[in-house]
């Protein structure tokens, strides 16, 4: 028998090549006790030779499983993500699954979209960085059987596992470390105030400065689109007269550090800074930026973690796992370098 080039060799095609039932190619396939030792090897040296690969959705469809969980972020290209994402598919590696990723761009809408589509793919769980953490607002398009964990945004009157950082706690220590440097005028630049972790982030920024005794100084606004250099010199440096600087996240302290650039000053130099996020090359940055780093690849781990479990039969109440953060002191916050 003879397969055209351009055509994938089927299951049906192992069979006839070995001289075995389709259900004995089959079984062999599938790992069964109950084909004989020299079937199995026939089948299985025909596999190789003509380098079949079955076809994963299709057993999945009949199986019911489709050995793919779906994730969903807000953002690809925050460093944050990116390192979640990387521990998440080590994960789901480790256990025979692919990750089909989808990015919500923080949109509720299109998050929801997304999260239809990946159902109709089958899959078998799903990892999700809400993008409105207010309210639960895709739990009524999860089918029965598909486990859901939640990251980084902690999604309200919700019944899902999840994990997520010390924020409160993380700004708070941030702030009074700027305080302890005698710094009076420290504002707050945070993104989109409806989330959790900007919620949480600013409470602990409010807690610290009523702990040094200093008047909070919030600037938030709806969309990081709004965080201009013109926005910046007008509300940061103007109305509220910053004698240092909290950004709340990753894309915050880019634009920050861009915006200063664009109005002729230089953070860590010009004006004290520090950043709720580390990334690479934070430290190469010239004053080094003083960054709260996330354990961005831990959160990743136990929120995949959590829903392996729960695939794999473990039942009970929802799990909230909370991370400790680290404060990387540079020299952009007041420090002086280490050597």
């Amino acid at each position: 028998m003879s397969i055209k080039r351009n055509q994938a060799p089927t299951l049906l095609d192992v069979a006839r090549e070995a001289a075995v039932s389709l259900k004995t190619a089959s079984r062999v396939l599938n790992n069964s006790k109950n084909v004989s030792e020299e079937k199995a090897n026939a089948v299985r040296a025909v596999i190789e030779r003509l380098g079949y690969r079955p076809n994963e959705l299709a057993r999945g469809l009949k199986a019911q499983r489709s050995a793919a969980i779906g994730m969903i972020v807000p953002n690809l290209s925050d460093p944050f993500t990116a390192n979640a994402v990387h521990a998440v598919q080590e994960v789901a590696r480790e256990n025979g699954f692919v990750v089909i990723l989808a990015s919500s761009g923080g949109d509720p809408d299109l998050e929801r979209s997304e999260i239809v589509s990946l159902v109709g793919r089958q899959i078998d769980g799903l990892v999700v960085a809400p993008a409105d953490s207010r309210k639960d607002s895709f739990g009524d398009i999860i089918p029965t059987g598909v486990h859901v964990v939640t990251f980084d945004q902690l999604l309200r009157r919700s019944d899902f596992d999840s994990v997520t950082v010390t924020n409160r706690r993380s700004a708070r220590e941030a702030t009074e470390h700027l305080a302890g440097h005698g710094y009076r005028r420290i504002v707050a630049i945070g993104a989109r105030p409806h989330l959790y972790t900007c919620q949480e982030r600013v409470a602990g920024y409010r807690a610290g400065m009523k702990a040094a005794s200093l008047d909070a100084r919030v600037c938030l606004v709806e969309h990081e689109s709004i965080l201009t250099p013109a926005w910046l010199r007008g509300q940061v440096l103007g109305a509220q007269g910053a004698d240092a600087i909290l950004t709340l996240n990753w894309v915050c302290t880019m634009l920050t550090l861009r915006g200063l650039r664009k109005v002729g000053k230089i953070a860590g130099r010009d004006i004290p800074m520090l950043s709720f996020d580390d990334f690479d090359l934070a430290d190469m940055l010239t004053p080094g930026l003083s960054a709260v780093s996330q354990p961005a690849e831990t959160l990743g781990r136990e929120a995949a973690t959590l829903l392996f479990n729960r695939l794999n039969g473990q039942a009970g109440p929802s799990k909230s796992v909370v991370l400790p953060t680290t404060l990387n002191l540079r020299e952009s916050c007041g420090c002086t370098q280490k050597h």
